[in-house]
């Protein structure tokens, strides 16, 4: 599918810096961050937290990243809420009241190169950080750091996402400290080489200097046709280069993938000490007076943090999170922001399409526009009738990247990638290959 990326581009350039957001009154913080996490809470009704303090960690024998309140204050109740990935989620209450520990507070860098690789893991599953790589399904960084050695780690300087502007944009401003964290990641992993993954259009020659180590690779991915920044993607970049005899280097699927947002919370949690309690959010929309990103609290509401941009300029039709490709039509604007939370877009009824699911009207929109060629709508009935299909054809859905473009063409609006996520989780408890 082709983007136009003229005015992505354009809008980067529009972006000169990022602000706090207000502080909220009260914090809805979510017990579900990650992927397939279970939470236990630490904290009861009436408890008083401060900023930082750890209230939910994983359960069991799991080690999952830490839950920190985003604000001082007391916790009012824990009650259920609709999260930004569609799904419904108990959140813990907290009304702000006292000092802050972090926001105020001048940070300082510690000295990494004294920490080893074991105590830089732990510590980054203490400080609550996790990998947004993919919005869609962010992942435990603990869990994918330990024990891991790989050849290369490569850090994705732009949106995956042609509607989301949030990964540029901390590359634009924060530039130095994302390759900070590259280069804690790439010590916890022992890794040979920092690829950075860049949009044509991003100014390389700032990237070059900065970057003075022989272990920082560049790769150029031109960004007009979606999907581009997902792992496929980037691999297939990479081997069309080391054709061309271009590269001299190597990476592989193996390998650790992040994005600059991640590598951005490294820098805060590692180097500077701070556990992950804000997320960097994208604003944008005709139903609102002027786009921004603002730095802004975990657990915040939607409603909340609009207000304080001024309002609607007109009545929304819909609210879509962290874009059209891989994100999520909200049920309520009073969502919390979550660690997984990049972008909010506010349109109007001329722009949206109603969330009803309809019948499939076989007009096979969906297989035209598969990158892998696929059957979308065979894979899709599949699960939601239980019907028997060849073996091959079951198969193939481990092909699927989740670019979600089937989802995006479909009049009936089925939830087709979705779906055929569900169809490959099955395949591979079952073991297939």
């Amino acid at each position: 599918m082709t983007v136009n990326n003229t005015n992505v581009v354009s809008n980067i350039k529009n972006y000169i810096d990022t602000q706090n957001a207000f502080l909220p009154s009260v914090v809805h913080i979510p017990l579900e961050q990650e992927n397939d996490v279970d939470f236990l809470l630490c904290v009861k009704p009436g408890d008083v937290v401060k900023e930082g303090q750890v209230i939910a960690n994983g359960s069991g024998d799991f080690v999952s990243s830490c839950i920190h309140s985003s604000v001082p204050g007391i916790v009012e109740k824990i009650e259920p809420s609709f999260l930004p990935n569609g799904k419904q989620g108990k959140c813990i209450d907290i009304r702000t009241k006292g000092s802050f520990s972090f926001l105020g507070h001048k940070t300082k860098e510690i000295q990494v190169e004294y920490l080893s690789p074991a105590s830089i893991v732990n510590s980054i599953a203490e400080m609550g950080i996790i990998n947004t790589f993919r919005t869609d399904n962010p992942k435990n960084l603990f869990g994918q750091l330990n024990n891991k050695k790989c050849n290369s780690i490569i850090v994705r300087l732009f949106d995956d996402e042609p509607e989301r502007l949030t990964d540029s944009l901390i590359s634009k401003f924060y530039l130095d400290e994302v390759i900070k964290g590259s280069e804690v990641l790439a010590k916890v992993c022992d890794a040979e080489n920092i690829v950075f993954v860049l949009d044509l259009s991003f100014n390389i020659n700032e990237v070059l200097s900065k970057i003075t180590q022989k272990n920082y690779k560049l790769l150029k991915v031109n960004i007009k046709k979606y999907p581009f920044g997902d792992k496929n993607q980037i691999l297939k970049t990479f081997e069309k280069d080391q054709t061309k005899k271009k590269t001299d280097y190597s990476i592989s699927e193996n390998d650790l993938f992040v994005d600059s947002s991640t590598a951005y919370d490294v820098y805060n949690g590692i180097v500077c000490n701070t556990p992950c309690v804000s997320r960097n959010v994208t604003f944008s929309g005709n139903c609102l007076y002027s786009s921004c990103m603002l730095n802004v609290r975990i657990g915040t509401s939607i409603r909340e943090i609009i207000g304080q941009i001024g309002g609607f300029s007109k009545k929304p039709a819909g609210v879509i999170i962290n874009g059209s490709f891989l994100g999520n039509s909200l049920q309520s604007l009073d969502t919390p922001i979550t660690k997984y939370t990049k972008s909010v877009k506010v349109i109007s009824s001329v722009k949206f399409t109603d969330n009803n699911i309809y019948s499939c009207i076989n007009c096979g929109c969906c297989r035209d526009a598969c990158p892998q060629k696929l059957l979308p709508d065979v894979l899709y009935m599949s699960i939601s009738d239980n019907s028997q299909l060849p073996e091959y054809i079951v198969q193939s859905a481990l092909k699927c990247t989740a670019c979600a473009v089937c989802n995006c063409v479909c009049p009936s609006r089925l939830p087709l990638s979705h779906t055929i996520e569900v169809l490959k989780n099955k395949i591979k408890e079952e073991g297939g290959n």
